[in-house]
């Protein structure tokens, strides 16, 4: 973090597969701007709220991305660039990197969905809550659909990787952006899917309540503690 702006980054050295991914997700943003916004508005609240911690087993920012994208296929706003004519291709490793990249002739892809940011939030946050099946479901950006966990065989812990939630990487398809999540996050992160998706429905001020810092819960003897602090004085 820049310690005067307050800005982050992360910095790549000899990292091309990296490189490959930021144009695909730059693409994807140049032919919808609601991916941008939403993406922006997503991964602000997963940081107010503390799940973008891959080193605390959530979630990483590139995922939040995926994410959105995804779900942007399903509603028809964005195509799936991996599925047309390639006009990009660059072999990273073992890694055939290719897609449409001319999509200045997609601007009006997806005008005939008119649907405002404040409902792809929602629907964000509901897909992720309510209709997601955590048991058997993969989100591809690379095919536009779901594909199962079976075909991925991402059925069973291998190693460290849990496949509690499964993001298909576009390119490295065997990677999985969700491997950290472990059986104690994936429970934070549901139920922080829910509590989102429960403010956009039911609060009729969900802005200030959706970003509230979330705060730890204190453990039993914190607690205690506190408690006797308070009755002293």
């Amino acid at each position: 973090m820049d310690p005067e702006t307050g800005l982050s980054c992360d910095i790549c050295v000899n990292n091309l597969l990296a490189v490959v991914n930021t144009k695909l997700l730059r693409d994807y943003a140049q032919i919808d701007r609601r991916l941008r916004q939403l993406a922006f508005i997503v991964k602000h609240w997963a940081k107010i709220r503390r799940v973008n911690e891959t080193y605390q087993g959530t979630l990483s920012s590139y995922a939040y991305v995926i994410m959105c994208i995804h779900l942007l296929q399903l509603r028809r706003i964005l195509p799936c660039l991996q599925e047309m004519e390639a006009t990009y291709y660059v072999k990273v490793d073992e890694n055939n990197c290719a897609y449409f990249d001319q999509v200045e002739k997609l601007n009006n892809y997806g005008a005939h969905n008119r649907d405002t940011i404040s409902r792809l939030l929602w629907a964000f946050f509901h897909y992720w809550a309510y209709e997601h099946d955590y048991t058997r479901d993969v989100i591809s950006i690379r095919t536009g659909r779901i594909i199962s966990k079976e075909r991925k065989d991402w059925t069973r812990r291998v190693g460290n990787d849990r496949h509690l939630i499964c993001i298909e990487d576009p390119f490295e398809i065997s990677h999985d952006l969700g491997r950290v999540v472990d059986k104690f996050s994936i429970k934070i992160l549901r139920e922080e899917f829910e509590r989102a998706a429960n403010i956009l429905q039911f609060d009729p001020n969900p802005s200030m309540t959706l970003f509230e810092p979330y705060v730890p819960p204190l453990l039993p003897n914190l607690l205690q503690e506190e408690t006797a602090n308070a009755a002293s004085n």
